[in-house]
This record gives C-alpha cells, sequence and structure tokens, in this order.
C-alpha cells in the first residue's frame, strides 16, 4: 500500500533539509504525531552523526532506521523497525525536496506491506487514514518552517 503526499512551502530547499533531513531526530520540535523524538544509533552516514530517531507517539515508541540520507539530492530513506502498526509486515518512507520557482516541494511517500491479505474496503480505510496522518506531518512542517514556531496542533511545545 503506497501513501504519497507532498507539500510546497515557501523556504528555500536548505531551509527545509535543515529540518527536515539534518534534523530528522528532533521531528517532535515540529510535528503533533511525535510526543518526544531524539537521535540515536552509530554514525552510518556523511553529513548526520546519527542512524535512527527513537520517537514517542500516542501509540508507544516507535524507531524509524536511516536507509539512505543524501544531503547532496536532498533525500532520505528510512524504514520503521520497532512500534509499526500491528496490521504492517514492513513500513518504509522516502522523504525529499525538489526546489521550483513558487520555493520548495516536500514529498513524503512511503510504503506499508502488510502483514496479511487485507479486503478492499479495509485497505482503503487504512490507506485514507495513513493519507491524511501524512498530510499532516506535512502540513505541519510547513508551518513550522514558515511561521517559525510549531503548529498549534502540537502540544509538545
Amino acid at each position: 500500500m503506497e501513501i504519497k503526499v507532498q507539500v510546497k512551502i515557501n523556504k528555500s530547499i536548505d531551509e527545509v533539509w535543515e529540518v527536515m533531513g539534518n534534523q530528522f531526530g528532533e521531528a517532535h520540535l515540529w510535528s503533533s504525531n511525535f510526543k518526544t523524538s531524539k537521535p540515536g544509533g552509530n554514525k552510518k552516514f556523511e553529513g548526520i552523526d546519527y542512524s535512527l530517531r527513537d520517537t514517542t507517539t500516542a501509540n508507544g515508541n516507535t524507531i524509524q532506521e536511516l536507509r539512505e540520507f543524501e544531503p547532496k539530492k536532498f533525500s532520505l530513506k528510512y524504514e520503521i523497525t520497532a512500534g509499526k502498526p500491528e496490521i504492517a509486515k514492513t513500513v518504509f518512507s522516502h522523504w525529499y525536496l525538489k526546489e521550483t520557482a513558487e520555493g520548495t516541494t516536500a514529498f513524503m511517500d512511503s510504503m506499508m506491506e502488510p502483514r496479511q491479505e487485507l479486503s478492499q474496503e479495509i485497505a482503503s480505510k487504512i490507506q485514507m487514514g495513513l493519507t491524511a496522518s501524512f498530510q499532516t506531518l506535512a502540513n505541519e512542517l510547513k508551518f513550522f518552517l514558515e511561521e517559525g514556531k510549531p503548529h498549534p496542533n502540537n502540544h509538545n511545545k
């Protein structure tokens, strides 16, 4: 099951990458989805001194382990290695940026492989929920970058 969201952000690609990429481990600063987040793991990639973020959400703890980190391409890929939804066998995400005349577009693409075959109705409901969740994530990133403060939904701060 694929989830694809994007948002245009009125900031330079370098400013967006600083938060989305270089500060990957600090997502709780801008996303209401994360009560806490902290970087961890060994250095594996040029440009960042950790390899995962350890987060707390309303549903418990999760670990999102970086699989690729490419600052020159403004791209990162991660896998949720702990705390993924019960229904999920695997969850991967690819976040990347593209610069346009109007600013920067942030893309948040995810792929979830369910543990078992799902009915069309259940699969559709899950996909709608995940898409809404990722769209909220993207919108909160936009707000944080453009307004310089967390979105009003974010009660972490």
